[in-house]
């Protein structure tokens, strides 16, 4: 009998885990919050925000995919505010937060698929949105 080595390690795209992950629920002050996550593993987490925030954060991010990416300083911001103020790209990788504070984890998707990610998550403003309004007027 053998015990794979490798068996717990699991080789999912961003695109993937996006898919696997996005979901649109209720926080307990009763606003709609749309989640994802870019990525898996020790280090990681979701990003989350306020639906009413998402289409704004999407178009940021179609900017920076289709306009390159610069540095910025960091504040206390919205989410679309804070992806201006942190985003960057290194080795390969875009990474930003979509908000500050302890905790804060940043999104990672390799530069090559920042586009298609963008492109993806523009494609589920809609449904964010309308699944908003639905949990708002139950």
């Amino acid at each position: 009998m053998a015990t794979s080595i490798f068996s717990s390690e699991v080789s999912e795209t961003v695109l993937d885990t996006i898919r696997r992950t996005m979901s649109v629920s209720l926080s307990e002050d009763g606003e709609a919050i749309v989640s994802f996550a870019t990525n898996r593993g020790k280090g990681t987490g979701s990003t989350s925000m306020v639906a009413n925030d998402f289409e704004e954060f999407v178009s940021t991010l179609e900017h920076y995919a289709q306009s390159g990416i610069e540095e910025a300083p960091s504040e206390d911001l919205s989410p679309a505010e804070t992806v201006r103020a942190t985003i960057r790209q290194s080795d390969g990788i875009v990474s930003f937060r979509v908000r500050g504070g302890k905790g804060a984890k940043p999104a990672k998707i390799p530069s090559g698929d920042f586009s298609e990610v963008v492109s993806l998550l523009r494609s589920t403003v809609d449904a964010v949105m309308s699944a908003s309004e639905r949990l708002s007027a139950e």
